[in-house]
């Protein structure tokens, strides 16, 4: 195994992701780690992290614990940083174990590293770096470590029994994290198929069907283990509950074609040009020739998850493993080395500049709150925020994509994510947490004069154009001059 290929993973994914490693921000989905301050709860020695309880319903039980860790130990913007940090070492792990596995398939050195990077630096990992998903990284190393167990030769029965053992826990953990990243085993496994003589392909093949038995049974078992321990309440855990929908089944099986396929053959590419993603897939099964349909199965394998659950949400970190066995695939079939670095070299590219505009979103959006809240003589008793248009784009004018890349955190629900950005701008700007502070979802003026006695601070919004009642000691941060 040669070590070099992780202090090489890392600094290369180190690089590409530097602006969300340097920056300090939050994005929409981790400022709920700021909720537990300014609040009543804040002096509640057991604080539980508000996703938390649902996390588990959808089947993540150790996402959830993994969260509940960092909910616990975050305090700072600076903190979140470093669990950024954590993310990304995690997957230079991945993405060194990985070149190591494509290397001991006869690939070169320059074709494994590259080959790897070029997988870690979709769209998916970055949405994992921007949102803390530490626990999607971890997903795919389980699975990686997972292959590794299954290839090895073992002559006695109870070794293979304890080898077929411990693959199936390696799954069923990486299920537990993120089920849809648990696919990712197949990605060494496709490789080894495509890049294998002719004279070997049998073999591979029942390497492979074995594989396919043993992770259908592991993802049986956790599919009831939910069922029975986690999901029983289909109605709390909403659209993301494990619910075989036929009415919905249909409308969905359609859209793999239509939607999820061209996204994830649009590789890099976070805003889906259909037509090219479609050319692209036509292209890769023209390449891979009488090896196309066993790997065309594959990546239809990986919606499976996605078809079971309610939820109609189509986002880049649900499909990492379809887009990675996309890519994969093509650039196999390419089958030339200096194209697969080229590739490597336009995608880390293009994913450091996306990662720069996203994280610059992101923390354009905090450091305005805070240069506000600083400018204004202290003390004040209420904040007023001007909430911007939901337009579809972030603060420096690119298109809003799923919910991870340039969007507004203000847009999205205020008493949950744009609240806790505030708290989380107050928490830098060195305002004391002990301060009682009280969100108004009334009338302004209404609220004002029924609450100012009973707390030192009030929040209170409005949308853009609506009229604002002024009072003393008020802050004004109007989110749509940003």
């Amino acid at each position: 195994m040669k070590k070099s290929f992780f202090l090489i993973s890392f600094v290369l994914l180190a690089l590409c992701f530097l602006p969300a490693l340097c920056l300090p921000f939050a994005h929409h989905d981790t400022v709920r780690f700021f909720g537990k301050f300014y609040t009543p709860a804040s002096s509640n020695p057991v604080e539980r992290d508000p996703q938390y309880s649902i996390v588990y319903l959808l089947g993540r039980p150790l996402t959830a614990e993994i969260h509940q860790i960092i909910y616990t130990h975050v305090s700072s913007l600076r903190d979140l940083g470093l669990v950024r940090w954590l993310t990304v070492s995690v997957i230079a792990i991945c993405a060194g174990l990985l070149a190591n596995i494509y290397y001991s398939f006869g690939l070169s050195v320059l074709e494994s590293l590259s080959l790897s990077v070029a997988v870690f630096i979709l769209p998916g990992i970055q949405d994992a770096v921007i949102m803390l998903a530490v626990q999607n990284a971890l997903a795919v190393l389980a699975v990686l470590w997972a292959y590794l167990i299954s290839c090895r030769s073992y002559k006695s029965g109870f070794e293979r029994f304890f080898q077929g053992l411990t693959v199936f826990c390696l799954i069923l953990f990486s299920m537990f994290l993120y089920p849809q990243c648990s696919f990712f085993i197949f990605v060494p496994a496709l490789v080894k198929y495509l890049t294998a003589p002719s004279q070997k392909l049998q073999t591979i093949q029942i390497e492979i069907l074995r594989m396919a038995l043993l992770f259908g049974l592991t993802a049986v078992f956790y599919y009831f283990f939910v069922k029975t321990f986690f999901s029983f309440n289909s109605a709390r855990a909403g659209s993301y509950a494990f619910t075989i929908d036929l009415n919905f089944f249909y409308w969905k099986a359609l859209s793999v074609f239509s939607e999820i396929l061209p996204m994830a053959f649009n590789f890099w590419n976070i805003h889906t040009i259909t037509w090219l993603g479609l050319m692209l897939m036509g292209l890769t099964l023209v390449l891979l020739r009488r090896r196309a349909i066993l790997c065309f199965l594959i990546i239809l394998s990986t919606v499976s998850f996605w078809l079971l659950i309610r939820s109609d949400l189509i986002l880049h970190r649900i499909f990492f493993a379809t887009s990675a066995l996309a890519l994969t695939s093509f650039l196999i079939g390419m089958r030339n080395k200096y194209f697969i670095i080229c590739a490597m070299i336009a995608g880390m590219l293009g994913a450091h500049y996306l990662t720069y505009y996203n994280s610059l979103n992101y923390y354009m959006e905090g450091a305005y709150i805070k240069q506000r809240l600083m400018a204004h003589q202290k003390p004040f008793s209420r904040i007023h925020l001007i909430l911007p248009d939901a337009n579809g784009k972030g603060y420096l004018n690119q298109p809003t994509v799923d919910d991870t890349f340039n969007a507004r955190t203000m847009s999205y629900n205020f008493t949950t994510d744009g609240l806790n950005l505030l708290r989380a701008a107050m928490k830098e700007d060195g305002i004391p947490t002990s301060m009682k502070v009280y969100s108004c979802e009334d009338v302004q003026q209404k609220c004002v004069k029924q609450n100012h006695k009973g707390y030192q601070l009030l929040v209170t919004h409005s949308q853009k154009g609506q009229p604002v009642y002024y009072s003393p000691n008020m802050v004004l941060i109007d989110m749509s001059q940003l």
